[in-house]
């Protein structure tokens, strides 16, 4: 099965919160470490350019009444082999916001080498629906010196990236942390680097792995 077409491809802006939940495994030169425990200046494996540093890590907490009120703040579960073989490996617990790297082999009219950025909450079906969380969620966003492709649950997934419409979630003091790292780049981050991935949204999702 394919992933069905409604795409709305470029400069894609991530609608709510973006972010990791609580005991997802990126990998490290020391083995998988749980992103809770990560800490500014650790190295993650990347899908493309090897091991980076972390930069710095923000996290936003919602509670179950803001959730209510706006069930989009809520995550999404991913299921193993929602996406494809060991993809994730283990259920993945992310923000609807989060993007994830999809194979082309699994989107209508693109190559099979090309692979696809999609919010979570775009790929309809890719779960077995909204996670609610009992009291509260914390999500965790990680900061690279460039956009990065790294590994949760053995899924790939997109790091945090500063721009004016992602900024806007983020606490005053994380924005003044994010303009002191990268003071060379302009306030409202044009030159941070970006994927070189295609971003996609919208998407209808048929799982097709037992």
């Amino acid at each position: 099965m394919n992933i069905a077409k409604d795409i709305a491809e470029t400069n894609i802006a991530i609608t709510g919160p973006a972010g990791l939940c609580e005991g997802a495994n990126l990998r490290t030169p020391c083995g998988a470490r749980r992103v809770e425990y990560l800490r500014q200046g650790d190295l993650v494996v990347t899908r493309d350019n090897g091991l980076q540093p972390v930069r710095l890590i923000w996290t936003r907490t919602v509670t179950e009444a803001e959730v209510t009120a706006d069930p989009s703040l809520a995550p999404v579960a991913l299921e193993p082999r929602a996406i494809g073989p060991m993809m994730p490996q283990h259920t993945l617990r992310v923000s609807g916001g989060q993007r994830l790297l999809i194979p082309g082999w699994r989107l209508e009219d693109e190559d099979d080498d090309t692979s696809c950025l999609v919010p979570a909450r775009d790929v309809n079906g890719l779960s077995l629906g909204i996670d609610t969380p009992v009291a509260e969620v914390t999500y965790y966003n990680i900061v690279f010196d460039a956009a990065q492709v790294f590994c949760a649950n053995g899924l790939p997934v997109e790091s945090f990236v500063p721009t004016e419409e992602t900024l806007r979630a983020a606490p005053k003091d994380v924005q003044a942390d994010l303009h002191r790292l990268f003071a060379d780049l302009g306030p409202k981050f044009a030159d941070y680097p970006t994927p070189r991935y295609k971003q996609r949204q919208r998407v209808s999702y048929t799982p097709s792995f037992a």
